[in-house]
């Protein structure tokens, strides 16, 4: 297959048959926004091929008849038929799959699932192969039908809206999410293809290689386009008489959560629900168009009491539970469908020996954790603590071997510096996130899962993502607090914090004595220097990192303008650019390899952080917002509050080349430092969106003029973030 090549030849340009069919492909007409099944699957075998489409507008029937005349090369969603063969060319593989329904409205009682209900009525139907399927079924039915054929959906639908066809038959996905909609039964299924003009069997072989590299490359694809546009179908709003029941002896929805286990689920401080639980039960019912349902929370400290409780009807749906089916059978309820998947972490310290019988902390009041370990490590010694956090001292303490931190949790709780000493590994077993409902409360389980099926697939974990931050986040208490790796250093940091603001203090109300000035002036850059060391001394690697940018910063500000007295106020600035620095966790500082997107956003933290430490010394504002805003750019696409040209701050844009540069010139752990006329044409290349192009060129011009100390046979090798 290696041997065979897959990309079409340049330009090459393929007429696409283009018909209008809800979700399947929308936006038939030139200049309208199309999107749906088709389309997506149209421009992933472009992925795979290079080709460039040209649409052609029409119904089915018109569109169906150019493919045989060769004047389209593709069309999308034929079932294969053997009449169908000799006129138009099939690939080897299927573009996806779906069942024939027949649809009626809701409030027709005169219509049930009996075939025989159907006897003389009019049932509409696309002019294509369902045809065929129906009658077939009618026929095995003994049924006499009133057949109405249409060239295309939109008459289809609009003839059924009006009501003036009682029953439709349709593709699987041909009647999506229509209000007032009951499938009455299944009359047939088929796969569907992407079929091609019998004269273009470079098109045919092209598709074949870009079908096969596909199911190669990405074997869950047409798994996840068809819940991505299907899983809302009419037969997702077509309620059973068991959902029908519940909810018509039901106002109320009872809804136990966990307590302290956030992303998802935990009481406020002022005693309301809170987490990803308060988002999805409203919007699941939401998209049922189920209203008139209040909605009552109960939160619990322990899972085993909330189990009780649904046992003892107390509640009638419990969050969250673990995907195990055998312990959920254990506790008395059925599982809903997976809400989302995470991988869990095994936390521990040290090496850890999955071989022997290893000592496992468990949080006593998360069921959770609980089955999910019993499930994934069965052989594992359970010794019980009150809090996962308590969990994690036992780790520390060698009180336990490991415990175990959901997938969605452990990043945010690692971050805290007393944790630093741990490492994880991921646990290959996926832990699926359920509701509990009783054994028994059928109605309400099949509404939650239909409920589960309509809602986006990436909605829970985009709810989710917004509570993660609420698990730990960095503030100067917790810095001065927590950052035990530090040791008497946190200590120093925070007399000379104090004495440093004490010392402005002083230095503002005698600011007309001027040699007692001059001597508050000498104690306060060496407060700074002694900052700048405190910073450096973070990481044995950054050492001279905050020096060498306060140089660079202050001899750029001279190159542009700057008087004697204001480029010694840049370098002061400059030298505590980066003390947010000190927060960001050694085990991602010394990371030998290029970040993630996580450990990448806990960096991106140290500017903010920088500016809450700084802005409290009002005397010199600037050094607030040398530390907030060097990680700004000049188009506006930096970071922390994506500031635009001149709405930088300019000390922050002198200090942000400076930064840039002892960055490119430094060595990283799992990189060597660029060669100097490379960082310079970095530079270059940012002027304009990183930096501000006057200040970047003139930094250029100070290293051609020999003014900076950048000689590259003399430069320490350095690692730098």
């Amino acid at each position: 297959m290696n041997d065979i090549p897959v990309f079409a030849d340049d330009n090459k340009t393929v007429r696409v048959g283009y018909y209008e069919n809800e979700i399947f492909q929308e936006g038939s007409g030139e200049g309208v926004v199309k999107s749906g099944y088709a389309y997506e699957y149209y421009r992933k075998m472009s992925e795979y091929t290079g080709w460039k489409y040209e649409y052609i507008y029409g119904t089915y029937a018109e569109l169906y008849k150019q493919l045989i005349d060769g004047k389209i090369d593709l069309l999308a969603g034929l079932a294969r038929t053997d009449e169908r063969e000799e006129i138009i060319a099939y690939p080897d593989a299927p573009m996806g799959s779906g069942l024939y329904n027949l649809i009626k409205h809701d409030f027709d009682n005169s219509v049930t699932s009996d075939p025989a209900s159907f006897e003389g009525l009019k049932i509409g139907v696309l002019d294509s192969i369902l045809v065929n399927a129906l009658n077939d079924y009618l026929k095995d039915q003994e049924v006499s039908a009133d057949i109405v054929l249409y060239d295309d959906y939109v008459s289809l639908f609009e003839d059924f809206d009006n009501e003036e066809l009682e029953i439709i038959a349709v593709e699987g996905n041909g009647a999506y999410s229509r209000e007032n909609s009951v499938v009455l039964c299944t009359f047939g299924s088929a796969d569907f293809y992407l079929c091609v003009s019998k004269d273009r069997q470079d098109l045919l072989f092209e598709l074949n290689n870009a079908q096969a590299m596909l199911a190669s490359e990405e074997p869950n694809y047409i798994t996840n386009l068809r819940n991505r546009y299907f899983s809302g179908s009419v037969s997702s709003l077509a309620f059973s008489d068991t959902e029908k029941e519940w909810i018509m002896e039901n106002d109320t929805l009872d809804v136990g959560y966990l307590e302290n286990l956030m992303p998802y689920s935990d009481t406020d401080e002022d005693g309301n629900v809170t987490g990803l639980v308060k988002d999805m039960i409203p919007q699941l019912f939401n998209d049922l168009n189920i209203n008139g349902i209040s909605i009552r929370y109960h939160g619990y400290k322990s899972y085993d009491d909330m189990i009780q409780d649904m046992d003892d009807q107390i509640i009638d749906l419990a969050f969250p539970v673990e995907g195990s089916l055998f312990y959920s059978e254990e506790n008395g309820m059925y599982q809903s469908s997976t809400i989302l998947s995470t991988i869990n972490e095994l936390v521990y310290r040290g090496t850890y020996d999955s071989n022997s019988e290893n000592i496992i902390a468990v949080n006593r009041n998360c069921g959770l954790q609980y089955y999910y370990i019993m499930a994934v490590l069965p052989e594992a010694k359970i010794k019980y603590y009150d809090t996962i956090f308590e969990c994690l001292d036992a780790v520390i303490s060698g009180e336990a071997d490991g415990t175990v931190l959901n997938g969605l949790r452990a990043y945010d709780i690692l971050k805290n510096s007393k944790y630093h000493d741990l490492s994880t590994m991921k646990i290959g077993t996926k832990d699926e996130i359920c509701f509990g409902i009783e054994i028994g409360n059928k109605g309400l389980l099949k509404l939650v899962n239909r409920g589960l099926s309509v809602i986006d697939e990436d909605y829970a974990l985009n709810m989710a993502s917004r509570y993660t931050d609420k698990l730990y986040s960095y503030t100067v208490k917790d810095f001065l607090k927590d950052n035990s790796e530090i040791g008497v250093t946190v200590l120093i940091v925070a007399f000379l914090v104090i004495l440093f603001i004490l010392v402005l203090g002083y230095q503002q109300k005698i600011e007309e004595e001027k040699k007692q000035r001059a001597s508050i002036q000498k104690i306060f850059d060496q407060m700074i220097m002694a900052f700048a060391k405190m910073i450096d001394k973070k990481d044995e690697y950054t050492s001279g990192h905050s020096f060498r940018v306060a140089d660079y910063s202050r001899k750029l500000a001279s190159k542009i303008g700057y008087s004697k007295a204001l480029c010694q106020k840049v370098y002061n600035v400059a030298l505590l650019h980066d003390i947010g620095k000190i927060a960001v966790p050694s085990r991602i500082l010394h990371k030998p390899n290029p970040l993630d997107d996580k450990e990448y956003s806990i960096v991106k933290e140290h500017a903010s952080l920088g500016m809450e430490i700084l802005q409290e010394i009002d005397a010199i504002p600037e050094i607030s917002l040398g530390a907030g805003y060097h990680h700004e750019k000049y188009d506006g696409t930096g970071y922390p509050e994506g500031l635009k040209g001149e709405e930088i701050p300019k000390i922050a844009q002198i200090i942000s080349v400076a930064d840039a540069f002892d960055a490119m010139y430094s060595t990283r752990p799992y990189r060597k430092r660029m060669k100097l006329e490379d960082c310079l044409e970095e530079i270059r290349k940012g002027e304009g969106t990183q930096f501000n192009p006057k200040i970047a060129e003139a930094f250029i011009e100070l290293v051609h003029e020999g003014m900076l100390d950048v000689d590259e046979e003399s430069y320490e090798d350095v690692l730098w973030w």
